[in-house]
């Protein structure tokens, strides 16, 4: 019995040191995330503060596209912010604004992605603790594969006609939402994730709208509004990632981005605002949030091929 004990005695003690170790691993990781946390706004006041006097410098040298430039910024903000609360429709509101200033389309396109994937990111890392992969995983690999033949359709077809088509269907289905008398909710299974996000890969590639389908799938599976958000927001950033590629591979852009980069902090102070709202929204509130937006989506797109 003496024995026992001895020998219990060295691997109780190794247990311990264990157990000790592994708790003061788990508190420098939550200080870390703290420290993170409280720095990140800091960064964000300071990028924003540098950004605003390059512009700001812009317009009292009376440099030529100083003024657009400011009103790009502003539209970028906005269009964060209110895309933000519901987690998804940014490219459609900030690419009419972006053609009504007259900006070049290759420029507003790259402008856009570089402030989208950004805000998409923030939100994927505020919410990082309710992600699921089981029904994420379908429609990201699904709308990976479907996406080069979004852009395929974008490049070398009479891409118009269909994003006309897509605005229409969008417009539609947000009425529907907003004077439909009872929720119906869809069970859901891997295969029909699958078809949310295939359905998605194509019109991300096509009108730069991948949250659009997964969006309205999320809407009808009965799940509360952080659910929805944790699936389809981190969906939306992986498909922006693959579009980008798509698109260098398929049209190569050639415009530096050093100066797009300077509108990023604007995006992500509305970003900070939009989630913020979010957070405080009842579920009722958040759908109609996402039928608004739905509806925005459709008629910007209309707004845009038409």
């Amino acid at each position: 019995m003496e024995d026992t004990a001895c020998t219990n005695r060295p691997a109780a003690a190794l247990a311990g040191l264990r157990m000790k170790s592994s708790t003061e691993q788990t508190a420098s990781r939550l200080r870390a995330a703290s420290a993170l946390a409280r720095a990140m706004p800091a960064a964000l006041a300071l990028w924003t503060i540098i950004s605003s006097g390059t512009l700001a410098s812009g317009v009292a040298q009376q440099h030529d596209g100083a003024w657009i430039a400011i009103a790009t910024a502003a539209a970028l903000l906005l269009a964060a912010l209110a895309s933000s609360i519901a987690g998804f429709a940014f490219s459609a509101i900030a690419g009419c604004a972006l053609a009504y200033l007259g900006i070049e389309p290759i420029h507003a396109v790259q402008t856009m992605v570089l402030c989208s994937i950004a805000t998409q990111s923030y939100a994927v890392w505020k919410m990082r603790e309710s992600i699921d992969g089981r029904s994420l995983w379908p429609m990201v690999i699904a709308g990976a594969v479907t996406i080069p033949f979004g852009v395929w359709l974008l490049v070398h077809v009479d891409a118009p006609v269909y994003a006309a088509g897509l605005g229409a269907f969008l417009t539609a289905y947000a009425c529907y939402l907003v004077l439909r008398r009872k929720e119906y909710v869809v069970r859901g299974n891997a295969w029909r994730d699958a078809l949310a996000g295939a359905l998605g890969g194509i019109a991300g590639g096509l009108a730069g709208l991948p949250g659009a389908f997964v969006t309205i799938w999320c809407s009808i599976r009965g799940w509360d509004k952080l659910r929805q958000r944790a699936v389809y927001q981190p969906y939306i950033l992986a498909m922006q990632l693959v579009t980008i590629a798509c698109l260098r591979w398929q049209s190569p852009i050639h415009d530096s981005i050093a100066e797009d980069l300077a509108f990023v902090p604007f995006a992500l102070v509305g970003a900070v605002g939009g989630l913020a709202v979010f957070q405080r929204l009842s579920q009722k509130q958040f759908q109609w949030a996402v039928s608004l937006l739905l509806a925005v989506s459709g008629v910007g797109l209309l707004a845009r091929v038409l």
